[in-house]
């Protein structure tokens, strides 16, 4: 009797022993839904979409240009260890190549290029064209994304849904009849850019099977761009639940396409 209750004893202690030890640690990558790579996820939809992923157990590599100023995301990464904050701006040629050798040999399931800046309305009135802040707009909106999809591009295609999404805007479309009309010089040319750049990539990667999306949020509550728009806003929350399903509902028959919010297909 005293063997067998020993014996009861030991295996009792060993299962305690083995449930502490699971609970200790962390969730392995293999039992995450995915990994996303998120620009600018420390404000607006990039918080929202790091956050929602966070929530559909998906490891999150959340990159913004200054870590220590991200207080939210800090809470965010606290409370969910899926979520792991990067340094990162992508106008840093040296930054994306560093975070890219950083992850080498991690499959990256989709690669959203977020951040983006609207540029000082002003300045990009005809009245008054200042050179840097086009050029600062661009390096933002339409070089940053080519640069990290191009430093990630290993890292996607390793990966089992194969995915790069850009933002872009409505703005940007030479055909709606409404976008006709004055100013945001340079933001309308960085997202006509980041879209035939989004077009050309998708066909250079399609060898690869990456899948190549283009994302219009339309106007959202975030601050961003102080246009004067009266009208309707998107909540952040919103929008990045629209990008997400737009994710994944991302195929070959609606890639290197801008969708809008609402799902429907936009004219460029």
């Amino acid at each position: 009797m005293a063997r067998i209750l020993r014996r009861v004893f030991l295996v009792l202690m060993l299962s305690a022993g083995i449930a502490t030890a699971a609970q200790g640690r962390e969730t392995p990558a293999a039992d995450t839904a995915g990994t996303v790579l998120i620009t600018g996820s420390d404000r607006g939809i990039g918080f929202e979409l790091a956050k929602q992923y966070a929530l559909r157990n998906w490891k999150v590599l959340a990159t913004c240009r200054t870590p220590a100023h991200a207080q939210a995301l800090a809470g965010l990464a606290a409370s969910h260890p899926n979520v792991v904050i990067e340094e990162l701006d992508v106008t840093d040629v040296g930054e994306i190549e560093a975070l890219a050798a950083k992850y080498a040999g991690t499959s990256i399931d989709v690669l959203i290029n977020n951040a983006g800046i609207f540029g000082d309305v002003e300045s990009q009135s005809l009245e008054e064209l200042d050179y840097d802040d086009f050029v600062r707009v661009m390096a933002v909106n339409a070089f940053g994304p080519l640069k990290v999809s191009q430093a990630f591009i290993d890292h996607v295609a390793a990966s089992r849904q194969k995915k790069i999404v850009t933002i872009t805007s409505g703005l940007a479309s030479m055909t709606l009849t409404e976008n006709v009309r004055q100013g945001f010089y340079f933001y309308r040319a960085s997202k006509a850019s980041v879209n035939i750049i989004s077009r050309t990539l998708a066909a250079e990667l399609r060898g690869r099977k990456i899948l190549v999306g283009l994302f219009n949020p339309g106007v959202v509550d975030t601050g961003f761009g102080a246009t004067g728009y009266a009208g309707p806003r998107l909540s952040p929350e919103q929008a990045a639940t629209a990008l997400v399903a737009f994710i994944e509902a991302l195929n070959p028959d609606n890639a290197a396409t801008m969708i809008n919010h609402d799902g429907t297909a936009m004219p460029w």
